[in-house]
């Protein structure tokens, strides 16, 4: 009987390994689809990474300093680490996922057997999570949030274990890597603990949990403790204040809709935000329903004690998102707290009651033909195979975008390394990445959870939307001598009405936007489109690249 289980052990475990690869392959294709194809967020937390390479990039860049100092130290040090051995920081960053799949794909099959040891039930699990996880941007990023789902399901699977040495080094990744998770994990310590003091007739080992919650409260007062450059956190009053967290701004969080809001609000909701979509499978929310037939659904008894986790981490899930709601933005966003280890939660409970389910109903219809039995299940996961099939045909291509304009980077590579660009147009978002420049301010790097970063760049953003549409000359020199700018970059349409109307993130800057819209108009012509024909030294498609210092000496 052990030769049975250990048999299907290893094939439903190397099978679940494979499907994990497999749905990573569809990701791979649309990371390496181009040389300039780069994953959205990654834009963010990876490009000042280059640094690593050459000490002479990004030199005194307010945006570059701002993403290095929140980036967690192991992440810093990974990223150092195979730049050292000589991989590339955006080619590693679109490996990693699949790296970080294998790992979470193969926890959370073992933590699936811990509750309920039936290896299919582990692969219905993990090909659920992966399902998921590849339709969505998080794990795919590369960037810090990518490591809750190998941490943390690690975590939890050795502390069922009760293995004190990879639970406490699973712990210590977790701040290294992602600090927020920790404090789900010194939750759900808590709650054990709690848990097995009431349990008296059973042996407990109490200094497991104490050892583990202790490391826990030590890396987050380590955490708290870290004097970040930039560590002045917006307020829930200040926060208000700002179009940016409405909708349509850039980092929208408040909603009208009470429903979007607490239920399945991106940065605010409990619930992971695809679900208002689609819930891809909810048969583990008939479980209770099927503990009731044990005749009927024979495995069902195969459930352990052990499943008491997946109640604890709800809970601890919802007394941090509620914390954080209480403490916005102290706690970041609340949606952090929750999304993730639910769709963790519904991948074991749903592996569990398909397994149950179909177990079954193949043990009834293949009483006479035993045949049947593997081709029910091969219909099975073929059907839930499909919709993350399905989905490469949506736009939204898990987060990763590609930059057009390959000859402007090329040509601002060739730009003495410390240059530095203003520019409105979007492109912008790629040339720290690409083109391996800074840029005076971007949409991608507008984020505004710190007020001591997000104030030079809102104050960034109106001085330049208000240089761009001046009509006075020493206004417009002023700017430049005030950033030291060195060129600026235009969109052929910039010097339209539509063209700042059509841009959200534009308009959120007030009174500058209706300024220049004003400007407009009335017909005038702002300085900078008198100098396009004189300055401009580079131009390609619908971007014209200016000589900032030769608008100076006009």
């Amino acid at each position: 009987m052990q030769f049975i289980f250990k048999s299907k052990f290893n094939f439903w475990l190397a099978i679940s390994i494979a499907v994990a690869i497999l749905f990573s392959l569809a990701g791979l294709k649309l990371a390496f689809h181009s040389p300039y194809t780069i994953q959205d967020d990654a834009r963010q937390h990876v490009f000042w990474m280059q640094q690593k390479c050459d000490r002479d990039l990004f030199n005194n860049d307010l945006i570059a300093d701002y993403f290095s100092s929140v980036a967690p130290l192991g992440y810093k040090n990974l990223y150092l680490l195979v730049n050292n051995l000589g991989l590339e920081p955006f080619l590693f960053n679109k490996i990693l996922p699949v790296i970080m799949g294998i790992v979470t794909t193969i926890h959370l099959f073992l933590l699936c057997l811990e509750i309920f040891p039936v290896p299919f039930a582990g692969f219905m699990a993990t090909l659920l999570l992966n399902q998921n996880l590849w339709m969505l941007d998080d794990l795919v990023s590369g960037t810090p949030r990518a490591f809750f789902y190998p941490l943390f399901v690690g975590f939890i699977y050795y502390l069922l274990r009760q293995r004190l040495l990879p639970c406490l080094l699973f712990i210590a990744l977790q701040g290294l890597f992602y600090p927020h998770v920790v404090l789900i994990s010194a939750v759900i310590l808590i709650i054990s603990l709690i848990r097995s003091k009431a349990i008296a007739f059973e042996r407990v080992n109490y200094s497991f949990y104490l050892i583990a919650l202790f490391l826990a409260i030590a890396i987050l007062a380590i955490y708290k403790l870290q004097t970040a450059e930039f560590s002045e956190v917006i307020t829930l009053k200040e926060a208000k204040l700002l179009p940016e967290f409405y909708a349509g701004g850039r980092n929208a969080f408040f909603s009208k809709n009470p429903l979007e809001f607490w239920l399945y609000g991106k940065r605010s909701g409990f619930f992971p935000y695809e679900w208002q979509y689609v819930l891809l499978c909810s048969f583990g929310l008939c479980l209770p329903i099927l503990n009731l037939y044990p005749r009927r659904f024979p495995l069902v008894t195969k459930i352990n004690k052990q499943v008491e986790i997946i109640w604890q981490i709800l809970f601890a899930s919802l007394l941090l998102f509620t914390l954080a709601h209480l403490l916005l933005f102290q706690l970041h966003l609340p949606s952090r707290y929750s999304q993730h280890t639910l769709r963790i939660i519904i991948a074991l409970i749903d592996g569990i009651a398909i397994a149950i389910i179909l177990n079954s109903i193949a043990n009834k219809i293949t009483r006479q033909k035993k045949i049947l039995k593997p081709l029910i299940t091969a219909v099975v996961i073929a059907s839930l195979l499909y919709p993350t099939y399905a989905v490469q045909a949506y736009p939204y291509r898990l987060g990763y975008v590609t930059g057009k304009a390959t000859r402007l980077y090329k040509f601002l590579q060739q730009q003495p390394k410390n240059s530095l660009i203003a520019s409105l147009s979007k492109e912008s978002d790629f040339i720290p990445s690409f083109a391996q420049r800074s840029v005076l301010v971007a949409e991608e790097y507008s984020i505004p959870y710190h007020q001591d970063y997000y104030q030079q760049i809102r104050q960034r953003a109106k001085d330049l939307i208000k240089a761009e549409y001046s009509d006075d000359p020493e206004e417009v020199k002023q700017f430049i001598r005030e950033y030291d700018l060195d060129l600026w970059l235009l969109d052929k349409n910039t010097f339209t009405v539509e063209y700042l109307k059509s841009n959200g993130w534009l308009m959120q800057f007030q009174p500058e936007a209706n300024s220049a819209i004003a400007i407009l108009e009335q017909s005038k012509r702002s300085i900078l489109s008198t100098k396009i024909n004189s300055c401009q030294i580079f131009q390609e498609a619908e971007l014209i690249l200016l000589d900032a210092q030769c608008i100076i000496q006009e």
